[in-house]
């Protein structure tokens, strides 16, 4: 048996709420970055190709699924950074929720836009 010593020099540090704010905060920033730069590239292609292309509605469509995928992720994480930096007992809620944010239902949030923008364009 292997005993770790705790003379790492760390202590009793308790990383669960830095890592929680960088994570929510590079998932916002990220997202924001993401979606800048898909609507200045939908302007440029705007400008080159016209107002006639339906290549606008594709950019929206895809901003709009990232937007709402980090807005949902990132209300769950503030509600649990908030709960859990007071002390609150009511933080052990919405852990679950954020696992289950990140692992199943934002995925199929996503998928089920796209069945849905794939039936708009085949229904024209």
């Amino acid at each position: 048996m292997v005993l770790a010593s705790k003379s790492c020099g760390w202590g009793n540090a308790n990383f669960t709420l830095p890592y929680l704010s960088v994570s929510v905060s590079l998932n916002v920033l990220l997202t924001l970055m993401i979606v800048i730069r898909l609507v200045l590239h939908e302007r440029n292609i705007r400008a080159a190709l016209g107002y006639s292309t339906g290549t606008s509605r594709l950019y929206k469509t895809v901003a709009t699924m990232l937007i709402e995928s980090s807005a949902l992720y990132a209300v769950s994480s503030l509600l649990l950074i908030g709960l859990w930096a007071a002390g609150n007992g009511a933080s052990g809620i919405f852990l679950p929720i954020l696992s289950q944010n990140q692992v199943g239902l934002l995925p199929r949030c996503n998928i089920w836009t796209g069945c849905l923008m794939r039936q708009r364009v085949r229904d024209r």
